[in-house]
């Protein structure tokens, strides 16, 4: 089949990303697969260095292998994903290394169009289909260092077809494809570099990619040094160097940003009142793109009751938790996943206000006392727990604390750096709440949390290899979640798969399945005005996040 002749060409996908009147579902755009030109860069290279400030450890500047979702803010530095999000949430072929794509064979084969004279950074050559299928295979490879398997269980595989061409095969229909490629996931590394390293454990600390700037040095707990790639596809990057530093401290933190020691920097509650008070910062923000709360292991004793699960819930006063602790800068939720106003989100107000999830202490110790008397617990019933070293994540996490000691539980918590170590933490199957949050901009998201095979699903995923096991009940709904994921993915398009989802996430709100989406979370960024040059527009992507490359130093 001739490429102008093409079954499908879709250039752009609806998804999710931000709560703004233009939600709502938008009809596939038709169109030839002809050359996309790169987007230009909005400026002529300026030179000097672009410092920004992250917030917390960095886990890997190899975005593929890097953990947590505020990762984002770094790792694009210099790494590129084979199809782009675009600001308006689309897929953006001006800014993607495929330029644009197929759907062939009724939807079991997606075929992409690869840009030609795209290099790797250090000499490393030209990106071929060669290192676009590899790059893509390894989701299917654990000894990749890949989590990304069951994001991807509809696909089967990624074959060269030309130097230039690439086709994915499916064994089924995924609606979501294509905005599953937005993410790390779809990264696209130098296969030669890899294997010089010796496999993922040394890419993880040195990676090669396609981005505007390469990794130069990476300090733990320190930040993350990017010199620009002098043959960057879309034109010599606009600052000489990036350095990602990290600064833990909140006041620190802003401080160099009112300075200017550094020109951009994450905003985290406390800092969002002074920042929006200085003149010479501009304060940024993209609301509805994920949640915080915490997540828990069902099948882990008494978080095998459902009672327990909704008496730590009704024990929460989320409207005191946000102003406490995130000085109102999110929203207390009235769906699950997605806000009620979302296409993708319910409202679940009878549930969040009336007797099953609604604050309530006193009913929440009774719930707490008649699972300790059926089962002979002593009360307080003790509650291990795992929070990241991060200002509002401590303070979240002694909310918590004082809110079920309430109603006759303990938490115990431990401190760790980071997502990872966090992660670490579940995966030992003896902690059973992770305070934490995610990135939830579009509906396959939630298969990473809900779905039993899912990477964060510390229901069930984590602890069955462990001897925990979920109660017949809870299995029951397990089995009826996955069936909603499987059934929504499969459908032709994301139209078609949006009242299933709808279902799914009614399902596990109201057995407070996996994690409890107790804030919608809103993102903010500072710019230091006088020397940024990015920032006179929102800069923050449709994810609701930052590219290192979309800024620079002002002369």
């Amino acid at each position: 089949m001739d490429r102008r002749s093409c079954q499908q060409v879709r250039s752009a996908v609806l998804i999710l990303l931000g709560l703004t009147v233009a939600w709502g579902v938008l009809p596939t755009t038709v169109v030839a697969a002809e050359l996309v030109p790169p987007r230009p860069l909005p400026g002529k290279p300026a030179g000097g260095t672009l410092n920004i400030a992250y917030f917390r450890e960095v886990s890997s500047p190899d975005g593929f292998q890097a953990t947590g979702s505020f990762d984002r803010m770094y790792f694009y530095a210099g790494n590129e994903v084979l199809v782009a999000i675009g600001k308006d949430g689309l897929y953006d072929p001006a800014e993607s290394l495929a330029y644009a794509y197929e759907v062939l064979d009724d939807g079991k084969r997606y075929r992409f169009y690869l840009r030609q004279g795209v290099q790797f950074q250090g000499g490393y050559g030209e990106m071929t289909a060669a290192d676009v299928a590899w790059s893509l295979n390894r989701i299917h490879r654990k000894d990749t260092g890949s989590r990304w398997s069951n994001i991807f269980r509809a696909m089967d595989r990624a074959d060269e077809v030309d130097r230039y061409t690439v086709d994915v095969i499916l064994k089924e229909l995924d609606a979501n494809l294509i905005i599953r490629m937005f993410n790390r996931e779809s990264i696209v590394h130098s296969r030669k570099r890899w294997e010089e390293l010796g496999g993922p454990e040394q890419h993880k600390l040195q990676p090669i990619s396609t981005g505007p700037y390469q990794l130069v040095d990476w300090k733990v707990g320190v930040g993350t040094e990017w010199v620009k790639h002098p043959q960057y596809w879309r034109g010599e990057p606009l600052a000489e160097r990036v350095n990602i530093k990290v600064i833990t401290e909140n006041r620190a933190r802003l401080a160099a940003l009112q300075t200017g020691e550094v020109q951009v920097a994450w905003l985290q509650a406390e800092q969002v009142p002074e920042a929006q008070k200085d003149p010479n910062i501009k304060v940024w923000s993209y609301t509805g793109v994920g949640w915080d709360g915490w997540a828990w292991s069902n099948g882990l004793p008494p978080l095998d009751d459902l009672r327990m699960r909704r008496a730590l819930v009704k024990a929460v006063d989320r409207d005191a938790l946000n102003k406490a602790v995130y000085l109102n800068t999110l929203r207390p939720s009235q769906a699950h996943t997605f806000p009620p106003e979302s296409p993708f989100g319910i409202n679940a107000q009878e549930l969040w206000q009336g007797e099953w999830l609604k604050y309530d202490p006193a009913a929440a110790k009774k719930l707490v006392r008649e699972v300790a008397k059926e089962r002979g617990l002593k009360l307080p019933i003790e509650l291990k727990g795992v929070c990241e070293r991060r200002p509002d994540r401590q303070l979240f996490c002694e909310f918590l604390q004082a809110a079920w000691d309430e109603i006759d539980v303990k938490l115990n918590f431990a401190v760790v750096s980071n997502a990872a170590e966090r992660r670490a933490v579940m995966e030992q199957c003896q902690t059973h709440i992770n305070q934490t949050g995610g990135l939830m901009h579009a509906p396959y998201l939630m298969e990473g949390v809900l779905q039993s095979t899912g990477e964060n699903n510390d229901s069930t995923n984590l602890c069955k290899d462990k001897g925990h096991k979920l109660s017949p009940t809870d299995a029951q709904v397990q089995a009826e979640i996955d069936r909603l994921l499987e059934q929504a993915t499969r459908q032709p398009s994301l139209t078609q798969a949006i009242d299933i989802y709808k279902q799914a996430q009614m399902v596990a709100l109201k057995n407070a399945w996996s994690y409890v989406p107790a804030l919608l979370r809103v993102n903010y960024i500072g710019c230091h005005i006088p020397s940024t040059g990015g920032c006179d527009d929102n800069p923050m992507r449709a994810d609701g996040f930052i590219r290192p490359g979309d800024f620079w130093v002002k002369k």
